[in-house]
């Protein structure tokens, strides 16, 4: 990586500062002895500027003046997404070593940046829109070291190249440029009405016919009771009671029946809510974790919905163990999507040169402007 910025991706905030430290001191610094800034997990960060901190307030550092956070800086990709993506082997540049699972970048762009060209393509977004996002979340990243690193600061100015990295959203809104934000996506409720309506019907044709046999047999048996096994089949003087009794009995049978179909839409509906539920959280997780884009979630989404949905959840609903059901469908309906993932080529350092100069340009041809209209 160029000599100015690092990555440095480790499974625990701890690792992460023991990458940057050599016995106390600093392992990265520039000519002058300034600090090199490191891009570290955006998950681990906190952890490792708590460890930083801790190992200065025990003098286990030569500098006790540095300020964590001057050496660090917070990247937007977690430790797990860098790790998963880079067994996946598709973005060149980003390397991943067996021996400790750390996670190295050789690229200017650094982790995060690099891996929003990647999303940006694999979303569809052309090679110059990618550049654009990509360089825009390197500055939000490194901020004014990734201009100086680029050794750009002569074309903008010492004074405003610094109000230029703090006016990055502007420039994003100006080029109409979106960058990668974690999706929210969950499968169609509507996926399971079919199935559940078969199962409502199934139970509540079995409650009817229960319930007419036990009202049928309770009614016989109490007019057996009161006729004393039909031995006052002849006294009129019972009809009444006899159909009083009859009436309430059918009353009651249809307060059960009623009963009996408000228990079953709630069995169906709960039954089908916690599965729905369990998969949702499945498909969430698997498309955090693998960073999965618009484009690659509506085809699976799209997959999902036109397969054979119903079969699989009403299998999932008689699985013994429904959380490993639901991982499995939801890992089969990803995995092609991340094979049929294409190889990443990162773009040059020539080429991040000249998307930085282009932005630098439209700031000083539009913001800078409305600043003297301002003025004026």
């Amino acid at each position: 990586m160029a000599k100015m910025l690092k990555s440095k991706y480790n499974s625990t905030g701890e690792r992460c500062v023991d990458a940057c430290l050599n016995y106390g001191e600093l392992r990265y610094v520039n000519n002058d002895g300034s600090p090199i800034k490191i891009e570290i997990p955006c998950d681990k960060y906190e952890e490792a500027i708590s460890d930083f901190l801790e190992r200065i307030k025990e003098g286990l550092t030569a500098d006790q003046d540095i300020d964590p956070s001057k050496v660090l800086k917070r990247g937007t990709i977690t430790y797990n997404q860098a790790r998963d993506i880079s067994y996946e082997g598709k973005i060149k540049g980003i390397e991943i070593f067996a021996i400790d699972e750390s996670i190295e970048c050789d690229h200017v762009l650094g982790i995060s940046a690099s891996i929003e060209y990647a999303l940006a393509i694999w979303n569809g977004d052309s090679r110059e829109t990618a550049l654009k996002k990509s360089v825009i979340r390197a500055i939000t990243v490194y901020g004014e070291d990734f201009i100086k690193e680029l050794e750009l600061t002569e074309i903008i100015g010492e004074e405003e190249f610094s109000k230029f990295c703090d006016k990055i959203n502007y420039v994003k809104k100006i080029n109409s440029l979106d960058l990668y934000k974690p999706l929210d996506v969950m499968i169609d409720d509507d996926i399971g009405e079919d199935d559940d309506l078969t199962t409502k019907k199934k139970l509540m044709k079995n409650i009817k016919i229960a319930s007419f046999i036990a009202g049928l047999t309770l009614a016989i048996i109490v007019m057996q009771i009161i006729t004393n096994g039909g031995t006052f089949k002849d006294n009129l003087y019972l009809f009444l009671p006899i159909f009083i009794i009859s009436l309430t009995m059918s009353i009651l049978v249809l307060f059960y029946i009623r009963i009996s179909k408000y228990i079953t839409e709630q069995y169906t509906k709960n039954r089908g809510q916690t599965i729905m539920e369990m998969f949702n959280e499945e498909l969430e997780r698997i498309i955090y974790d693998n960073i999965l884009t618009e484009k690659e979630c509506k085809v699976i989404l799209h997959n999902i919905t036109k397969g054979e949905i119903s079969k699989l959840l009403l299998d999932m609903k008689g699985s013994v163990n429904k959380k490993l059901s639901c991982n499995a469908l939801v890992k089969n309906e990803t995995r092609f999507i991340l094979d049929e993932r294409k190889s990443i080529v990162l773009p040059s350092e020539m080429e991040v040169k000249k998307c930085v100069e282009k932005f630098m340009d439209s700031y000083k041809e539009k913001f800078c402007k409305d600043e003297a209209a301002k003025t004026t």
